[in-house]
């Protein structure tokens, strides 16, 4: 069995902890929100970037049906658009119907991970990896945390 050596070349993390920071935080329907980000110095062709995300949030059934949609976005160079989108995913859970119950808050997590190559564009920088998130869905959802973003450069 053979093992391959690897070297990180940077790490960062960034972590809100619950209650910490601005959370939780409410968001509905609308506007990209950042929640997080790191920096990291890509200093060869050759790196490998991984992100891993882990995001708390809480959704509550009251009167009406609540279907919520979270779209998670990684940007790179930004918090926003027009910084490109190097990963996004979305979560969402069906809570039933007001009838059904329980109309108490119910908390979900949400991880990934995702994982790409340098480019000659970026290499000899320090970029700036942004977690975000859209309410794609109904009603409103709370950020409850912990919201977790780490980034390792692999040479």
């Amino acid at each position: 069995m053979t093992f391959l050596a690897v070297t990180i070349s940077d790490y960062q993390f960034q972590e809100v902890g619950i209650g910490g920071g601005s959370l939780p935080l409410i968001i509905s329907p609308g506007p990209e929100t950042l929640l997080t980000s790191v920096f990291l110095n890509i200093t060869s062709i050759n790196n490998q970037i991984e992100l891993k995300a882990t995001i708390g949030w809480e959704a509550q059934l009251l009167l009406l049906n609540i279907v919520p949609k979270l779209l998670f976005r990684i940007r790179r160079g930004g918090t926003a658009a027009p910084a490109p989108v190097v990963f996004q995913t979305t979560d969402s859970v069906f809570l039933g119907t007001a009838s059904e119950g329980p109309w108490v808050p119910l908390d979900f997590t949400t991880a990934f991970q995702h994982t790409e190559n340098a480019t000659a564009g970026i290499v000899g920088t320090f970029q700036q990896y942004a977690l975000t998130v859209e309410h794609i869905g109904q009603n409103s959802v709370t950020i409850t945390g912990p919201v977790h973003l780490d980034g390792t450069v692999y040479l």
